[in-house]
């Protein structure tokens, strides 16, 4: 239960670091950097697992599912490097005002967090049938809610792509703000996590139909 709930700390975490739009910039940072020590704290929990790599059969799912592990933290060690670099506040004082201004590491610091969106729904897909087991209560959830469901999370996934100007981000093109931002931050959240399931949904489709 630890574990899910480090998890859940993780993703909440990684959410208010992307709504930096609504909330004060300080903020921004100190959840960056908690967020980057919750993973530590989460690797640290799974350490049976990264000593484990080296036994075992190595399947087509199972590289694919280390492949996405490793690529998110990666990821993550460039945006907390990068956020670093362009930090005005709590490394303000210690880091020098031409790295501070460097347009290459803000675009970068910026495109980063839109490919781990991709990395972060893949990986949910990946351990879906944990997560839900965890979340939800009820096991058989009536067809006609789950098809309902999944209608409103791809249409609001693809609506919050466009808004957010995912490809634009990850291709880092030059924008400060997006027609998403407009929104009131709790339908910004939602979109994030819509944007999310996308690939959740999308890998888990794939892996069903390689099921056969």
């Amino acid at each position: 239960m630890k574990k899910f709930l480090l998890d859940v700390l993780i993703f909440a975490l990684f959410l208010l670091t992307m709504s930096f739009h609504f909330l004060p910039r300080m903020f921004h940072e100190i959840f960056g950097l908690m967020l980057a020590a919750a993973v530590v704290v989460h690797l640290n929990f799974n350490r049976g697992w990264i000593f484990g790599l080296t036994r075992g059969n190595w399947t087509a799912r199972r590289f694919f599912s280390t492949l996405i592990n490793f690529l998110l933290l990666v990821d993550l060690i460039l945006i907390v490097v990068t956020g670093i670099c362009i930090s005005n506040y709590i490394f303000g004082g210690v880091i020098p005002l031409d790295l501070r201004r460097n347009m290459t590491i803000h675009q970068l610091h910026v495109a980063l967090p839109y490919v781990m969106i991709i990395l972060v729904g893949l990986h949910v897909g990946l351990h879906r049938q944990f997560i839900l087991s965890k979340i939800l209560r009820q096991k058989n959830i009536p067809r006609g809610v789950e098809y309902l469901t999944l209608i409103i999370l791809i249409g609001a996934g693809v609506y919050g792509s466009f808004l957010n100007r995912v490809g634009d981000r990850i291709l880092m093109k030059h924008i400060f703000a997006t027609p998403a931002t407009e929104f009131s931050f709790g339908a910004f959240l939602f979109l994030l996590i819509a944007t999310i399931s996308i690939y959740a949904i999308g890998i888990s489709w794939l892996e069903k139909f390689f099921k056969g």
